[in-house]
């Protein structure tokens, strides 16, 4: 059937008026709607005894760009916009805790979130043990790789983690490349270059 269809399309003919299943034609269903005043009276016209059939209707008038407006509440919906899908990087930060939390559990692994701001992003359980996951992302060149601040800024000042509050970083770089850096490899560290820890890299 698709493979007939795409050869109708592709020579131009009209298919409007196979029903399939349906005991209406496309055109039948803009007559109805056009003469209506209401679904009901849509349905009428089609000799469809069944109310619920309104549902039905109402999704083929709207694939079909059917004006329904005057029908009631429901009406065709305008043409989709073209909605951008290029990753913009600005959104790195805000995506960062989601993108972390989707690849541990696509990873198999489940994930909690902290209902109290606290010192690490995620509990994650690996292995049968719970491990606290601080997110960090970064869009700051340094050469091929990316430099990712691991302290948190406070009214002192940038302050480190401390190895008692996570048990890891996850690290999304501007590249999309995804680190599971143990805290004890970076303890007491304010920054550090990505390429330095390529034995980290998870993806």
């Amino acid at each position: 059937m698709r493979s007939v269809r795409r050869h109708a399309d592709r020579l131009g003919l009209d298919y409007g008026h196979f029903t399939g299943q349906r005991r209406w034609t496309d055109s039948e269903l803009a007559g109805a709607i056009q003469d209506s005043a209401t679904w009901t009276e849509v349905v009428e016209a089609l000799g469809l005894a069944d109310a619920s059939s309104q549902t039905a209707l109402k999704g083929h008038a709207a694939r079909l760009g059917i004006d329904v407006g005057h029908l009631g509440r429901t009406s065709a919906p305008a043409a989709t916009p073209g909605i951008p899908m290029a990753v913009d990087l600005s959104n790195l930060p805000r995506a960062g805790s989601l993108t972390a939390a989707a690849w541990f559990a696509l990873c198999g692994h489940d994930v909690s979130w902290p209902l109290e701001p606290c010192r690490y992003d995620l509990l994650v359980d690996m292995d049968s043990k719970v491990q606290r996951i601080q997110v960090k992302t970064t869009t700051v060149r340094h050469g091929s790789s990316w430099t990712v601040w691991l302290s948190s800024t406070r009214m002192a000042g940038r302050i480190p983690y401390d190895p008692d509050d996570i048990d890891f970083f996850f690290v999304i770089g501007g590249d999309l490349t995804y680190y599971l850096i143990p805290v004890q490899r970076v303890g007491g560290l304010h920054a550090i270059v990505l390429s330095a820890y390529a034995d980290c890299k998870v993806n």
